[in-house]
């Protein structure tokens, strides 16, 4: 019975989350082809402004955060996550139908900011409450394994894109996908996200707020602000790596292979990152698994020195290669690393506070570190590459990665989890 209702509370957390993630990496999936609907066509830095555009959907994500994490740790995790998901597919559903730079000016661009913006509050609210409420409704010893169906729908998001992008390549080309078949993807992201939202019904699992100061930042502030600080820390690397792996690399590949291939080059870059985003995809659930075993923190380690190692190599390599097959492994070799990070954070996150104030302090720290740091990467390597290279980016990454590293190192505990405590958990940082 256990067992049952922790995999309903799965499939109510997964599934909204999966659409929500899908509408936002619609928006950096396309924004190479919709860039010149928004900005003026002879504008050599529109991929910069758009890039720029989706930074700023990170830095309103502290404040959806505070918002939705107050209300998840109050009225319930599934209530924040639905009402996440409900403003982020009608941002979705608005770009569908957003007029252009040739209809409207600049005008365009204003409502391309507005949308992002609304949708990054939702996106800031929607990561807390959907890594808690799958982080407390795993069953004791597989807390991490049920904890990481964050991440596959996080990545599974990516692969629906990435899916979307092949199909509409494959039946049309580059043209009408900066034409029509932007505002077809965003269309149909708004559609589902809105149609999951059944999949959350009827089950609460996640403790509600226990006192009238559940959920405040002030107490978070003043009293937790050791773990939220580590979440901080912690995100930094991480999310950088995230957004440089799974939004940049795969425009890196794209840009290779046309400029090697022509035309069919854009269709077999876009199958290699789609199939390597799907091995991501699984590689999730192993990761979770295997941190029930032997704990978050050697994953997390094993993380830092391979972000360290192994980043530079990969984005300098896949910038130069056209091999199938050799980027191909060099993806996967990328994404087994990154899964060290993807598969583990959230729950390691969740473990350091008690259930009152969980969603909040693992919402704002993440929040904060993934606005400053993971959003902006796209727009960070872009901009490095018009100035005259990538060494600048480079260096940056590694040293955040080296941070993310310093936080793996000074965990606390194993394989146990601080969950199964009752009825406060302990911190591990």
């Amino acid at each position: 019975m256990q067992r049952r209702a922790a995999v309903a509370a799965l499939l109510a957390g997964s599934i909204p989350n999966l659409a929500q993630w899908f509408n936002l990496y619609v928006y950096a999936t396309f924004a190479p082809y919709f860039r010149t609907e928004f900005f003026a066509p002879s504008d050599e830095n529109s991929l910069v402004w758009v890039y720029a555009i989706f930074a700023l959907t990170f830095l309103v994500r502290p404040l959806g955060s505070w918002v939705f994490g107050r209300l998840a740790d109050a009225r319930g995790r599934q209530l924040a996550l639905a009402a996440a998901v409900t403003l982020m597919s009608l941002g979705s559903r608005a770009l569908a139908f957003a007029p252009t730079y040739a209809q409207l000016g600049a005008g365009a661009a204003i409502i391309l900011v507005a949308v992002s913006l609304v949708q990054g509050l939702a996106t800031g609210g929607e990561y807390a409450a959907a890594t808690v409420l799958l982080s407390e409704s795993g069953t004791t010893g597989r807390r991490g394994f049920f904890a990481s169906f964050q991440s596959v729908t996080i990545i599974g998001g990516l692969v629906l894109a990435q899916a979307g992008l092949l199909l509409l390549l494959a039946v049309s080309d580059r043209a009408a996908v900066s034409t029509w078949g932007w505002r077809a993807a965003f269309a149909v992201a708004g559609l589902a996200g809105l149609a999951t939202l059944w999949w959350a019904r009827g089950v609460e699992r996640a403790p509600r707020g226990r006192s009238a100061t559940s959920g405040t930042l002030g107490v978070l502030l003043r009293t937790h602000w050791r773990p939220a600080l580590w979440v901080f820390l912690l995100t930094a690397g991480g999310t950088i790596c995230f957004y440089t792996y799974t939004v940049t690399v795969p425009t890196i590949v794209r840009e290779t292979f046309v400029t090697a291939h022509g035309d069919a080059g854009e269709v077999t870059a876009t199958a290699l990152v789609l199939v390597a985003l799907v091995v991501l995809m699984l590689l999730q659930p192993l990761g979770g698994a295997l941190s029930d075993r032997i704990g978050r923190k050697p994953l997390l380690v094993a993380f830092g020195i391979g972000g360290i190692l192994v980043s530079a190599p990969l984005l300098t390599g896949l910038a130069q290669i056209a091999d199938a097959a050799l980027v191909l492994a060099m993806l996967i070799g990328g994404y087994a690393v990154l899964t060290c990070y993807q598969s583990v954070n959230g729950i390691a996150k969740a473990e350091v506070f008690p259930p009152e104030i969980r969603a909040l302090g693992v919402g704002f720290g993440y929040a904060i570190a993934n606005s400053l740091f993971g959003g902006t990467a796209p727009m960070a390597y872009h901009a490095s590459i018009r100035a005259g290279g990538d060494t600048i980016f480079l260096v940056y990454l590694t040293a955040l990665v080296a941070v993310t590293l310093g936080a793996a190192i000074v965990m606390r505990g194993g394989a146990a989890t601080a969950l199964d405590d009752a009825p406060v958990a302990a911190s591990r940082a």
